[in-house]
This record gives C-alpha cells, sequence and structure tokens, in this order.
C-alpha cells in the first residue's frame, strides 16, 4: 500500500488513529495500574492535600529506580509476580508508546508504520499478572468473605484489562450490537 491510500482511504485512517489513540491510552492506564498498587499500599493518608506516603515507599519500591513505573515493575519482580521477560515486554510497551506519540503522522502515513499488536498484547498479559498478583496476594488475604476459599486464579479479572477490552470493542466497533455496553450499564443504572 502506498502512503497517500493509507492517509486518504477513510477506512484506513480511521483504524489507524483509532490504533493510535487505543494503544496510547491502553498504554496510560496499564502504566497507572501498575504504579498504583504499591503506592497505594504504602500511603500513610490521604487528604484535601493529597496523598502522605510512608517512607516504606521509598526504601521498598523507589528505591529500585527513580522512575514510579520501573521502580514499581522492579518491586513486582521482586514479590514474585512477574519476571525479566514480563519488563523486557513492558519496557518495549514503553517504547512503542513513544514512538507511535512522537511519530503520529507516520503512523497514519506510511506503511511501514503500524501499531504492534504482539506488543500491544504482551502489555495486557503483564498488566493482567499484576492484577491477578495484587488480588491473590493482597485483597483476598483480608477479605472476610474469602478466607479459607480457594480461589481460582484464571477467574479472577482485572478491571483495567477488562476496561481496555470494552474499550477495544467499542472503538472498533467490534461489540455484540452498536451500543451494547452503554446500553447495558445504562439499564443497570436506570434499575437500581
Amino acid at each position: 500500500m502506498d502512503a497517500w491510500e493509507k492517509l486518504t482511504n477513510p477506512k484506513k485512517l480511521r483504524e489507524n488513529l483509532m490504533s493510535a489513540s487505543v494503544y496510547i491510552s491502553s498504554y496510560e492506564m496499564c502504566r497507572d495500574f501498575i504504579i498504583s498498587k504499591p503506592r497505594g499500599f504504602f500511603t500513610d493518608h490521604w487528604g484535601v492535600n493529597g496523598e502522605t506516603l510512608s517512607e516504606e515507599y521509598s526504601k521498598d519500591v523507589m528505591s529500585f529506580s527513580q522512575s514510579p513505573l520501573k521502580a514499581s515493575l522492579l518491586w513486582f519482580k521482586d514479590q514474585g509476580a512477574i519476571n525479566d521477560i514480563d519488563i523486557e515486554s513492558f519496557e518495549k510497551a514503553i517504547s512503542h508508546r513513544n514512538e507511535i506519540a512522537h511519530n503520529l503522522p507516520k503512523f497514519i502515513s506510511e506503511p511501514d508504520h503500524e501499531v504492534d499488536a504482539d506488543i500491544f498484547n504482551k502489555m495486557l498479559e503483564v498488566t493482567n499478572k499484576v492484577g491477578v498478583y495484587w488480588v491473590m496476594n493482597y485483597e483476598l488475604p483480608i477479605h472476610p468473605d474469602y478466607s479459607r476459599q480457594e480461589v481460582d486464579e484464571g477467574g479472577i479479572k482485572v478491571g483495567t484489562v477488562v476496561m481496555i477490552k470494552m474499550m477495544m470493542q467499542i472503538a472498533f466497533g467490534q461489540e455484540p450490537e452498536e451500543g451494547y455496553y452503554y446500553n447495558e450499564i445504562k439499564k443497570a443504572i436506570d434499575k437500581d
């Protein structure tokens, strides 16, 4: 496909703009999710002036790196939630996000620049691993309804990942029917 066709074909242009937008938005959601778990855990106080992080956050998390994302990923690795391959995958996701954000015209007009679905899917896998680990090791142990119960890790749905998949279906017209999620949520709200 020629550059002019990629840019002027309405269907291709919309797909490429949507792919770039969904990737960047999803990356930011995954990034925020990964940083928020240890940050929230090590927050001593929330108030009108923001949060007060404990000294343990600096010692246990931020000692890994000055970057909150990198520090959080390394903290999760230290906890046994993810491994070096997962960190590599997320680092590729960071690079790809930067490449898309800083070179968007190339992604909408040049045939050799495409959003990499494999990098995107691996980013979601890492986020899901972090989320499942968090639920299993930090949320369920303190939840009275789940004490002494077996929980299937495969059945845990990580909200951020579910939201990204829903967003993708809506953006790319892959809902069971147009407006499906909107209508279902509206029904649930109206029911209450």
